[in-house]
């Protein structure tokens, strides 16, 4: 089969071209053909170039996965990896996303949105807060307040962002696959937030299995990952965010859902598969089968 990646991008570059770096050597291994083109082109856009059987989306954030390539592929009539348009849009926006879940009975942080600049003006929330974009991803942005001495050392802007409590406690990633748990991961982290260095760069974060939590607790989670998942209309791989209050019996907060988690060597989806018996080049098999079908 010929497979096109589509890698780059303009915003989490340097993590999508990893991901496509190893979805490649999967697809290589599984024998099939494979075309990696970088969106930072326009190549991509044209139908008559990208002559494929199936379009693997290793984009993350951006046009990638706010429904604009997976609208590209519906026009074009090519089947393409991971959630469809509607629900790619929703996930991709953290106020929509809220909405929904909290209406579900997931149990979200309480915050406000609007523009930075009027939001850190004003005193909506106590410290510590988050500020977080309401569109990013690989926690790029993300900010904790402390107290008013951090705002004024702020370039403040008129971009559109949420701010939330600061939950303190434990992270935790499931990993969900067509309404299937494959498995629940714990990140532990010497930063008070598992922002994009914890991720890429510090060695010293550590994942953990099994994850030491009540089975009520568990259970919780793994319901409200199913409840996003299927909220939002998603399909094939997605991967859930959850914080754990620790303040409160660790109750869980979820954070977001991703619909194009990584797949690079560092990412928590390939972890998870691996420890619950699935191999790399399996769960990207498992991946084209679903959206083949």
């Amino acid at each position: 089969m010929h497979i096109t990646i589509l890698e780059g991008g303009d915003t989490e570059r340097e993590v999508s071209i990893l991901s496509a770096k190893a979805i490649k050597k999967s697809l290589m291994n599984l024998g099939h053909k494979v075309e990696v083109i970088d969106t930072k082109g326009t190549k991509f856009l044209d139908k008559n170039k990208l002559n494929t059987d199936l379009v693997f989306n290793a984009l993350h954030g951006g046009i990638g996965e706010n429904g604009i390539i997976q609208s590209m592929c519906e026009i074009f009539q090519i089947p393409y990896t991971g959630s469809g348009v509607l629900a790619s849009a929703l996930a991709m926006n953290k106020v929509f996303s809220k909405r929904i879940f909290k209406s579900c009975g997931i149990n979200v942080p309480e915050g406000v949105s609007g523009k930075e600049v009027e939001l850190l003006n004003k005193n909506y929330l106590n410290f510590p807060f988050i500020v977080k974009p309401i569109d990013g991803g690989s926690s790029i942005g993300i900010k904790i307040i402390h107290n008013p001495q951090d705002i004024k050392g702020l370039k403040l802007s008129n971009k559109e962002v949420i701010l939330e409590p600061f939950i303190e406690g434990r992270e935790v990633s499931v990993a969900i696959f067509n309404k299937k748990i494959l498995g629940m991961i714990e990140i532990k982290f010497s930063q008070k937030m598992y922002d994009y260095e914890a991720k890429y760069s510090n060695t010293n974060t550590k994942y953990t299995f099994p994850i030491d939590i009540d089975n009520d607790v568990c259970n919780q989670i793994y319901d409200f990952a199913i409840k996003a998942h299927d909220s939002l209309g998603c399909k094939g791989l997605t991967r859930a965010d959850f914080r754990l209050d620790t303040n409160n019996n660790l109750k869980p907060y979820i954070l977001e859902i991703n619909t194009l988690p990584g797949l690079t060597e560092h990412s928590l989806v390939p972890k998870i598969a691996k420890n619950a018996g699935i191999s790399f080049d399996k769960l990207i098999s498992m991946i084209i089968e679903d959206a083949l079908n």
